[in-house]
Parts: structure tokens; C-alpha cells; sequence
């Protein structure tokens, strides 16, 4: 076999422990999960782009990647994976690149061959129109992008791997130990792959797409990453990025294997099947988040003693129910802070300007079936909140023979 001769042995180990990119990869949309990126990932190992003039020895056309049964297994996990691995193939075959170029965007298919066969192993062929991002990196002239496999397979997030990605794009620019970068809102959504209609609130998209991502990075590499906000005027329009690098070690001192961990302790299991906690691990990302949604689930089930509790403990980390009851309660706290907020104020107003309206009129309430009357309700109710009846909201209230504290009965109890 080819690959044979290029690399000795196919096995895991032995791949390439460096994986490059042309910079435009880097910046491309890759409508990829994170299991589908680790099968990239694996196939770039055995890429050798030709980098530079000096290069003597370099790939003139893509290798086939072959993974045995044993060695997809160890790759990739649990037994789990191997059941999702045909699914993943078939979505990863119809897999194109959007790259960004000066005529406008270039869509390129990823992969010429992706196919598991049982007995066999796993067959990966990049498509020859990715040789400019994947094998003719000189020629192009656009630059390149090093990483090591280590810090990237580890993760469990499509969002972490492309963040850091990203990051190390700049690695030739750092700066004491750090790697800084600014990113628009709508480029970091084309290259993250997260369409304009997804969380349109820049909270959620913070909390989705950034924090528990770079939660992720620091936790399991050796990079620490974090970001601030930047805005236009008062609008958030996109991100200041930093890497603190300081940390990383030597690629010499720091073995390559790439291993996955094992599945969570038995005492975690609760009655739940080896297959149900190796697809929930899958779906958690992770041991540790696993473990946290069975412990929530687990406290759950005793307060509601459902019939069947298997079944409710797998739905409830399924589902989340740990982050969505978290959610709800932030929501009920935010009602009751901002009730309270509302009461404090209402009373506040109405002990500074109990005696400031003479009541020589006929109360008359405020017409808001007009523009008029619903803008004289604004500016009443606003002056108030600043704890400062202003001439214009007094002159309102006088004119309606209105006091403030019917004015707030009427028009602040809704």
C-alpha cells in the first residue's frame, strides 16, 4: 500500500503528531460535529503537504487514510461509536467547505471516499479539490496553520476545536506568551458555522458558542483562553480573543498517543445499560458533564418518584434537565428581582411627591388610545423611576388632576 511505504505502520501512534491547513481551511465554514472533525482530523495526519522550497520529500496526491476495526475503536471510544460511525459517514461524505475568496465563496466537497466496511476498518480519501488547502500549501501561497493533534483531539466541542483552530492561526504573532485576536460577530458565526437566526440574543450566543467551548480548551489543553466583548456605539459587534500559551509544554516532552477516556465509573450507572451510558457520554461530551447531569437526575428522581426511573434518569441527562431547571430558576429570580425592583421604586415615588400635584381639577385618566396619551403616560412613568417629577410630567399630572399615586395605581400595577 502506499500509505504503507510513506509511513511504515497504519497504526494510531504512529500517524503524524502535526497537522497543517492552509490559512483559508482555517477561515472556512466546516459544517462539521465534533465527531466527524476527529475523522478529518485523523485523515489529515496522514497528509504530508508540500510547506516550503526546501521540502524534498512530500505527498503528490492524496493518500487513502486506513483505520482497522481495532484501531477505529481505539480512536474513537466506546462501543457507541462504532453504532453512530455509519451515520457518520454517510453525513461526512456530503460535507462541503464554504471558503471565503475575493470573488465571493467557493464550496468545495471534503472528501472523495469515506466509507466503514465491517472486518475491514474505516477508508478516507480527501477530494482533489481540497489540494489547495491540504497538499499544495506552497504553490498557493497563502501561508499555514501548525497544530498538534494532541491539543485538538481531546476536546469534545465542534466550537472548541474551530476556536482553537483559530487562535494558533496567529501563533506567529504572539506576543509575552499570548496569542491575541479580534474576530467580527458575523465572521466568528461563518466560521463557527452558527447560522444569523441562532441565538440572536448575544448572551446566549456567549453561553452556547464561546463559554463552555473555552471552558473545554482550558480544562483539557495546556492553552488558557478567554475573550471580552467589543461594540460599535452600543451594539456588541465582536470579540477580543486571548490565549495565554505560557503553559505549553515542548512537543518532545509531552507523549502523542491519543487516548479517550473510558467510561464513568460503574457507581455512576444508576441501572442504566453500558450502551445507554456510552451514547449519554457522547451526548455530554464528556465524563465529568455526564457524571454532573446523573447526580442532578439522581435527585431529581427521589423527590418525583417516577414508575420507571431508568427511563427517567436517561431522558433527564438526555435532555438536560439540570441546565434547563438552572435556567428556569435564573428566570423566576430575574421576575422576583425585577418585581421587587418595580415595588421599591412605585413606593419611593410616592412618598417624595405625595403633596407635589394640587387636586383642583376633576381627574380626568389619560387617553391612550392616541399617540399623545400613551407618549404623556411614558413620561410620567419614566420621571418617576429617576425619582424626579420634572416639570413637563408635573405639568401632566396637574393637567389630568392626577396624584402619583393614582398615577401608579392606574398606570404602573400592569
Amino acid at each position: 500500500m502506499a500509505q504503507q511505504e510513506l509511513y511504515g505502520v497504519d497504526t494510531v501512534n504512529e500517524r503524524r503528531p502535526i497537522i497543517y491547513q492552509a490559512n483559508p481551511l482555517i477561515e472556512a465554514r466546516k459544517a462539521m460535529n465534533a465527531l466527524e472533525m476527529r475523522l478529518f482530523l485523523i485523515a489529515l495526519q496522514d497528509v504530508n503537504p508540500h510547506l516550503s522550497k526546501n521540502d524534498r520529500f512530500y505527498d503528490k496526491d492524496f493518500p487513502m487514510t486506513h483505520i482497522a476495526p481495532s484501531q477505529v475503536k481505539e480512536i474513537l471510544g466506546n462501543g457507541m461509536y462504532m453504532t453512530l460511525l455509519d451515520k457518520t459517514c454517510d453525513s461526512l461524505s456530503k460535507r462541503v467547505l464554504v471558503i471565503r475568496t475575493q470573488d465571493g465563496m467557493k464550496y468545495v466537497p471534503l472528501f472523495a471516499i469515506i466509507q466503514y466496511k465491517k472486518g475491514s476498518g474505516l477508508d478516507i480519501r480527501f477530494n482533489n479539490e481540497m489540494r489547495p488547502y491540504l497538499l499544495d500549501i506552497f504553490e498557493e501561497g497563502k501561508g499555514y496553520t501548525r497544530i498538534a493533534m494532541k491539543q485538538l483531539f481531546y476536546l469534545s466541542s465542534a466550537y472548541g476545536m474551530r476556536l482553537l483552530e483559530l487562535m494558533l492561526q496567529y501563533q506567529g504573532f504572539m506576543q509575552d506568551g499570548c496569542i491575541r485576536r479580534h474576530i467580527k460577530l458575523e465572521d466568528l458565526r461563518f466560521m463557527l458555522n452558527v447560522d444569523e437566526e441562532k441565538y440572536q440574543r448575544i448572551q446566549d450566543f456567549c453561553k452556547r458558542i464561546l463559554d463552555l467551548p473555552i471552558k473545554e480548551i482550558n480544562e483539557k489543553t495546556q492553552y488558557k483562553l478567554s475573550y471580552t466583548k467589543t461594540k460599535t456605539g452600543r451594539k456588541i459587534t465582536g470579540f477580543d480573543f486571548v490565549m495565554d500559551c505560557s503553559d505549553v509544554l515542548p512537543e518532545t516532552s509531552v507523549p502523542e498517543t491519543v487516548q479517550v477516556e473510558m467510561l464513568p465509573n460503574k457507581s455512576f450507572w444508576h441501572g442504566l445499560t453500558r450502551q445507554a451510558v456510552d451514547k449519554l457520554t457522547i451526548i455530554c461530551g464528556s465524563n465529568e458533564e455526564f457524571e454532573k447531569r446523573m447526580q442532578y437526575a439522581v435527585t431529581l428522581a427521589k423527590r418525583r418518584n417516577p414508575k420507571n426511573v431508568t427511563a427517567f434518569l436517561y431522558r433527564a441527562i438526555e435532555e438536560d434537565y439540570r441546565r434547563r431547571d438552572q435556567e428556569a430558576r435564573e428566570v423566576v429570580e430575574r421576575e422576583i428581582k425585577a418585581k421587587a425592583e418595580k415595588e421599591e421604586w412605585e413606593l419611593v415615588a410616592q412618598k417624595m411627591f405625595a403633596d407635589a400635584i394640587p387636586l383642583d381639577v376633576e381627574e380626568k385618566p389619560f387617553n391612550e388610545s392616541t399617540e399623545m396619551g400613551r407618549a404623556s403616560v411614558r413620561v410620567v412613568r419614566d420621571a418617576l423611576k429617576e425619582g424626579h417629577l420634572n416639570i413637563t410630567a408635573k405639568r401632566l399630572l396637574e393637567e389630568q388632576g392626577m396624584s402619583v399615586a393614582r398615577f401608579i395605581e392606574l398606570y404602573c400595577h400592569r
